[in-house]
């Protein structure tokens, strides 16, 4: 079956993630853990805590995405997709962050010159330097994924990746019960992949559709998922001291699970809408820049504007950042990026006599 290369669904399914991430640090996150906001949503806080979980969502969707990339370019093509779709969005982000912080950041925050310049390499949180803003830690997991599918694009085994799913689960089902050495678990993100291994699955499914291999690997899956799912939930109601409800926190893993089966079924066409494109674009940007800055301005002006009013305000100039930095940076960036990169690989090719990358 001939796959489109865009799923707008998924851009909707992406931009709904990112809002609810943003909803979550504003409403509930910033006043329930150390002071990072002054302003308390009492009755929405409560609904908008669960917004944590677009962080999942998130991994599905990697799970799916970045599949669907890897079948479709070698290793190299892979790499330089990956460094132009990531860093100059974060680049920028990470700079007005920086900036922000310096200017605003009183006691809450603070940024040295060693900080700022790991932090661009985007592997600070590797070498136990801190991030810039708390919210990049999901970039770690993204890039441990990224690097797994890597390793399989370069020994050529990109097309058996059903079988290494299957051992990955595998793998992930015994951390559950077992004690595995911590490298195992740092290299394999076994507290995330059951996320991103269901991701692949509804790419493959998707593609070649359901059979009971997929189905099997699909429901043990989500088992893992809700089970792993616990003592994260514990340590959020230890973290936040709130309660957390184990109810509705599994009916949302269920729900991204049955939404992505529907979108590899083929069953939610009248989703499918190419505006929905201009949503997506600004999910990236949006989650990057929005939690230490939006902290910041909550304490500069949470005494003075109405909660309500400046919740809705913030969230409104967040997403004309997003945009602006998609516009004018992401994008234009991006686009020279690879073609620069892309140049360098194929003169790199060439002076080994091999194809160039345009027709590997």
């Amino acid at each position: 079956m001939a796959l489109k290369d865009r799923f707008y669904e998924i851009d909707l399914l992406r931009f709904l993630a990112a809002l609810a991430v943003v909803l979550y640090h504003y409403t509930f996150r910033g006043f329930a853990e150390g002071g990072y906001s002054p302003v308390e949503y009492p009755v929405i806080g409560d609904f908008f805590k669960y917004g944590l979980y677009g962080v999942q969502l998130f991994f599905i969707i990697s799970g799916f995405v970045i599949l669907m990339t890897a079948t479709k370019r070698g290793a190299a093509h892979f790499v330089i997709s990956r460094i132009t779709r990531l860093y100059p969005a974060f680049w920028v982000c990470v700079t007005i962050s920086a900036l922000f912080i310096v200017w605003k950041g009183g006691e809450l925050f603070q940024v040295g010159w060693l900080q700022y310049l790991l932090n661009l390499t985007m592997l600070s949180g590797f070498v136990g330097v801190e991030m810039i803003d708390g919210v990049y830690w999901t970039l770690l997991v993204e890039l441990k994924f990224y690097a797994l599918i890597f390793v399989l694009l370069v020994l050529g085994q990109i097309h058996r990746i059903e079988w290494y799913l299957a051992g990955w689960l595998a793998l992930t089902v015994a951390t559950v019960v077992l004690p595995l050495p911590k490298i195992v678990t740092f290299l394999f993100l076994t507290e995330w992949s059951s996320y991103f291994i269901a991701g692949a699955l509804f790419y493959l499914i998707k593609q070649n559709g359901l059979n009971v291999y997929r189905s099997v690997m699909l429901g043990v899956s989500l088992g893992v998922a809700l089970i792993k799912d616990i003592p994260q939930l514990q340590h959020a109601e230890q973290l936040y001291s709130s309660d957390f409800s184990s109810y509705i926190a599994s009916a949302l893993i269920t729900a991204f699970f049955v939404m992505f089966l529907l979108i590899s079924l083929g069953k939610t066409q009248f989703f499918n809408s190419e505006k929905l494109v201009k949503l997506g674009v600004l999910t990236y940007p949006l989650y990057l820049i929005h939690q230490n800055i939006g902290f910041m301005i909550y304490h500069e002006l949470g005494e003075q504007v109405n909660r309500y009013v400046l919740l809705v305000a913030l969230v409104l100039v967040m997403m004309l950042a997003a945009w602006l930095i998609h516009k004018l940076i992401e994008q234009p960036l991006g686009r020279w990026m690879n073609n620069v990169l892309k140049a360098l690989w194929e003169r790199i090719q060439s002076s080994f006599g091999k194809k160039p990358i345009t027709q590997a």
